[in-house]
């Protein structure tokens, strides 16, 4: 067998292997409720702001204690927050380092495949670079998933936290509720404000966080009156049914221009993937007869118009659906 056999192999080796301890690992935890909710915990909070680090890494030191050895050594590698805030959104129980790993070894194993069938070797280096960024459009796709889901619960948990608080519950005591009694996303999101309320950060501090790991503007203004209300006294319940009712004015605005410009989202992707397809498509098919685009000054002129008016075309659709609200 040649080297490149022998990596290939390797390669697919580690990668399976890579798959099915993370199935373990996920089997083995759904045993333990107790002990998948401290790790969800422990994710929020190194996935979190930038706010009340030094109360949070308390809690997390203490915590890693009383964990498993694999949990331990995994939730201590080095952690990015941006990224392992899209890993907490995608409910991946693994961390950026992890993560990163993982997407490298995907790469490697496209490049390998590529370079033993494909007949460039600048193909196989694309092939590795689009399975290596595949699982981050993944979580992009997911995190975007994950932004629509919260804004859609968002007006119930705020009429919930009205309730709360005009039957005499403390503001606290009301973003508890909505971490119990509320489903996903935001029960998870207003859990670990409630969690890093309790572990002695001020209310702006955790609403800070909380606005840092969703980046919604319906969210801030609800921050925003909460922090005001705080400062200055005032009927907060009130505040709060005024805020619902524009959030559900926005979302429904919001879905019926989505559905007034499904047609034209659908047709700029429908345009622009089809090109692609067809070029990988006789790229593996038929070489000789493509790679006249590259060896023919001709080719150079119509390969590069063809980039130019794809890049143009799909930017005059985007702006045509684009409806600013």
């Amino acid at each position: 067998m040649d080297l490149l056999g022998i990596l290939l192999s390797a390669t697919v080796f580690i990668f399976t292997v890579a798959i099915v301890g993370v199935i373990y690992l996920g089997w083995q935890e759904s045993h333990f409720i107790e002990k998948r909710r401290v790790k969800k915990r422990l994710l929020y909070i190194s996935a979190g702001g930038r706010h009340g680090q030094e109360k949070l890494a308390k809690y997390r030191a203490s915590v890693l204690k009383d964990i498993g050895t694999f949990e331990r050594f995994a939730l201590s590698l080095p952690r990015l927050s941006s990224l392992d805030n899209l890993l907490v959104k995608a409910q991946m129980p693994i961390n950026a380092t992890v993560f990163i790993i993982g997407s490298v070894a995907l790469g490697m194993l496209g490049f390998l495949i590529g370079y033993r069938y494909l007949p460039q070797t600048i193909a196989a280096v694309g092939v590795g670079l689009i399975l290596m960024l595949l699982p981050f459009v993944f979580l992009k796709i997911t995190e975007q998933l994950y932004y629509e889901n919260f804004g859609s619960q968002l007006p119930e948990a705020l009429d919930l936290l009205a309730r709360a608080m005009r039957s005499g519950h403390a503001l606290t005591s009301g973003l508890e509720m909505i971490g119990k009694e509320m489903g996903d996303p935001i029960r998870s999101e207003f859990a670990a404000t409630v969690d890093e309320i309790n572990l002695g950060l001020t209310l702006k501090e955790a609403m800070d966080n909380l606005c840092e790991r969703v980046p919604l503007s319906d969210l801030r203004f609800f921050a925003i009156a909460i922090l005001v209300q705080k400062e200055t006294g005032g009927n907060v319940a009130e505040i709060l049914d005024n805020i619902s009712r524009l959030i559900r004015e926005r979302i429904q605005f919001k879905r019926q221009v989505k559905a007034l410009t499904a047609e034209g989202r659908y047709s700029a992707a429908v345009l622009i993937a089809l090109p692609i397809f067809m070029f990988i498509y006789i790229y593996i098919t038929n070489y000789d007869y493509l790679s006249m685009l590259w060896t023919e000054k001709l080719g150079h002129y119509l390969l590069f118009g063809a980039i130019v008016m794809q890049i143009v075309g799909a930017y005059i659709i985007k702006r045509i659906v684009t409806i600013e609200i």
